[in-house]
């Protein structure tokens, strides 16, 4: 005879029927699959100190006492507004204008999904205003956000400003990116080249935020002030250091904006909507996500000390970028690089970032002039994740995970404790001036260095995994062309794999970084 059913009342959604499992019982479970080995064999401890779990519970993790918040309310980790994320990113594409094939991979791109274009570092405000216009003009006529790679000086900005000119484009509705950033500028090299002076980088910094704010009368929408952290990253910084540095970079603009008598006086508000922020984007996926939120988190705080809050459905004013970074480019194996572009875009897009720039995989081994691949592949990385994983469809997609909560509280921690001393030191260009926070990002490279050569970071094609045809391809040793821009004074780009390319084929990989 059947059975006969449970009724409604017997089904009740409150009692799910699930067995209460507490800590230790997941521990257990967690060792008997590690075959007698700890737990705590499995501890990681990050560049920065931050110890990371392999197990992440409920009992232990839960952020009830520290709330993430939602997205669009305080403290912005999950988005500056409700729906933050579900309209995607934008896609940026870095070109290098001297180039005489940049205006037609510009069409190219353009036609093609790409969403603005990223004029990379190295042209010259004077001499190459032909090229400027000649690459980008035909983009910039047709609308297309266009944006100068930070350490672009006033020059550099006027020159874009009279391509515009010249293509009928209406100020006032401008949304590109200016990319004014003495400090950018200094760390890399391209412009101010003088570390030593601190007086000067304030001045500099003064009156590019005044000429900032004459551009932002004509166009409001623009972003003509930058904190570039990618700089630092390049150079070997930790991520804490990136964001504690693009915290003092940004809290230098506030003061030379609106304490500094030389400055064009405005309120906080009005000059935190001058300001953009592009930040590093590494292979490790939930460090770029953590990153992001961490430093909506941070500038908040900021902001809530100036007197300046979100709104309604608005945070407090932050528009984010995300590169790619040179530094986890290899140019043995290069191919690997597409995989490292991936998972940095993808955990930038989880992040929440507005736009994101993918430097081609062969940046590096190609030289300034990377093959029509590279430059496909690199767009084609976020149009796919975009488009067809629909990763900008999802609002917060890293929300809700112990592990990543936990991750952004103490990135976000460490990176307020590096701001503080930053600050004491008088402040980012006096960090600068007297080589303090170089001498933290050569530690922390050094740092890193010992990591990889011990086997706990590894490189995969350079320090493991090794396609032994690419290093026999390579030759004797890398000779390794840098990507457009890439400095010759100033921090400098110090890529993790450079070591194991300049070795003599065969020992590259050689001590326990390979074993």
């Amino acid at each position: 005879m059947a059975e006969t059913p449970p009724s409604q009342h017997d089904t009740a959604l409150g009692d799910p029927g699930f067995a209460d499992v507490s800590e230790s019982d997941w521990e257990a479970a967690a060792e008997g699959a590690l075959r007698g080995e700890p737990l705590s064999s499995l501890h990681t401890t990050l560049l920065d100190g931050i110890e990371t779990a392999p197990l992440y519970t409920a009992h232990r993790h839960s952020t009830e006492a520290d709330p993430s918040g939602l997205p669009g309310s305080a403290p912005f980790a999950r988005g500056a507004t409700a729906a933050s994320g579900a309209q995607g990113w934008q896609v940026r594409q870095i070109h290098d204008v001297r180039l005489v094939s940049t205006p037609d991979a510009v069409a190219v791109d353009t036609t093609s999904g790409v969403d603005a274009v990223t004029v990379g570092r190295g042209w010259d405000a004077d001499g190459d205003g032909t090229a400027l216009a000649a690459g980008i003009g035909d983009a910039a006529g047709a609308g297309v956000t266009i944006h100068l790679q930070s350490g672009a000086s006033p020059a550099h900005a006027a020159a874009l400003l009279d391509v515009f000119d010249r293509h009928g484009v209406d100020l006032a509705g401008l949304n590109s990116w200016l990319g004014l950033d003495p400090i950018a500028a200094v760390a890399s090299g391209w412009h101010w080249a003088d570390l030593s002076s601190c007086s000067t980088l304030v001045s500099s910094m003064c009156s590019t935020a005044r000429s900032a704010a004459e551009i932002a009368q004509r166009s409001p929408g623009a972003v003509p002030l930058e904190a570039d952290g990618s700089v630092f990253a390049d150079a070997g910084a930790s991520d804490a250091t990136e964001l504690a540095a693009m915290l003092a970079t940004a809290v230098a603009w506030l003061r030379a904006i609106c304490d500094n008598a030389d400055g064009p006086g405005l309120n906080p508000d009005a000059a935190a909507r001058l300001l953009g922020f592009t930040l590093s984007a590494g292979p490790d996926a939930f460090l770029v996500t953590a990153k992001c939120r961490a430093l909506r988190m941070c500038w908040a705080r900021v902001l809530g000390t100036c007197g300046v809050d979100g709104t309604g459905d608005e945070g407090p004013p932050m528009r984010l970028h995300a590169v790619t970074t040179t530094a986890m480019l290899s140019a043995v194996d290069p191919w690997v690089n597409m995989l490292r572009a991936t998972t940095a875009s993808f955990g930038a897009a989880n992040g929440g970032v507005d736009a994101i720039t993918v430097r081609p995989f062969d940046a590096v081994s190609a030289g300034q002039a990377s093959s029509g691949l590279g430059w496909r592949v690199a767009a084609n990385t976020q149009l796919i994740l975009r488009h067809e994983s629909r990763i900008g469809s999802v609002i917060d997609p890293a929300g809700g995970s112990w592990y990543l909560e936990d991750l952004t509280r103490k990135l976000a921690h460490a990176a307020w404790d590096r701001f503080g001393a930053i600050e004491a030191a008088g402040g980012i260009c006096a960090a600068m001036a007297s080589g303090e926070l170089e001498a933290s990002i050569v530690a922390e490279r050094e740092l890193r260095d010992q990591q990889i050569a011990a086997g706990e970071q590894v490189l995969v094609g350079v320090t493991d995994f090794v396609d032994s045809q690419a290093q026999q391809d390579s030759g004797a040793s890398v000779v390794a062309g840098e990507p457009a821009g890439a400095p010759a004074v100033g921090l400098g780009v110090h890529r993790w794999a450079a070591p194991y390319e300049t070795e003599p084929a065969g020992e590259a990989v050689a001590g326990e970084a390979g074993s």
